[in-house]
């Protein structure tokens, strides 16, 4: 139960982008930890975490590359598994990627099985964003992402919850005269004319609610990362965690 959405930007001294993604999740679920920095032989990259499993379902690396993670919510077409990893497990393992080749090349089939469906969202600072769509025993992997926002999931009838809020995008983002920051931003932080429901990108129902927002500004210096533990029109963001740019040799 998530939404996302990313702007892709001309900077000075190089391309950028910013990106908002809304955590959906049951109140049941445990607390989010705070973004931190992991270092890696590979690399640096800022996570949170959900307390639960250890995952994330979101990582930015130093590279300006941003792996996003949404649950499918479609019927499993795949073998019945007695068990499954966790699918924050696999941005992890993907979180210090930064070229497109890896992003194709390190998702299979194969690689996937042990995972429920679900959608996986690569965002670098030149566009186009890749998303790859798993439902359990197909891989299909779209080279425009730009052209595919909102990217929305949700528990509860996704087809109505997906058509909700990307009527809403409709008009406050491409009938209010396009993509900025501020018509963005301002559509994450929707929570509906009476209060949050369960079509609205800023959701609460009584079983589930907006965990989060992460916000994410690449420039050519810096990946800027800022995690706010709570529904996004209510609650202060931490500290913005920040790392350098890394170039590619």
């Amino acid at each position: 139960m998530c939404t996302l959405t990313w702007l892709h930007e001309s900077r000075p001294g190089g391309d950028g982008y910013r990106l908002w993604f809304n955590r959906d999740e049951l109140l049941s679920r445990g607390p989010e930890l705070p973004a931190a920095t992991a270092e890696t032989p590979h690399g640096r990259y800022v996570a949170p975490a959900d307390s639960d499993q250890g995952g994330t379902w979101i990582a930015s690396n130093d590279r300006g590359v941003t792996v996003a993670l949404l649950n499918g919510y479609s019927e499993s077409r795949g073998p019945a598994r007695s068990a499954y990893t966790s699918r924050g497990h696999l941005v992890r393992e993907l979180a210090t990627m930064h070229k497109r080749q890896e992003f194709w090349q390190r998702l299979s089939p194969a690689k996937l099985v042990e995972f429920r469906p679900l959608v996986l969202v690569f965002v670098a600072p030149e566009p186009p964003a890749l998303i790859a769509r798993w439902d359990g025993l197909d891989l299909v992997v779209s080279a425009d992402g730009d052209q595919e926002l909102p990217i929305v999931s949700s528990s509860f009838s996704q087809d109505a919850v997906q058509r909700a809020r990307r009527a809403l995008y409709a008009t406050l983002v491409d009938g209010a005269g396009g993509r900025s920051n501020e018509r963005l931003e301002a559509y994450q932080r929707h929570a509906g004319p009476h209060g949050p429901d369960a079509y609205s990108p800023n959701m609460r129902r009584e079983d589930a609610a907006t965990r989060s927002q992460c916000v994410v500004n690449v420039d050519a210096r810096e990946v800027r990362f800022v995690h706010i533990p709570g529904a996004p029109h209510t609650t202060p963001p931490r500290p913005a965690v920040v790392l350098a740019r890394r170039r590619a040799p």
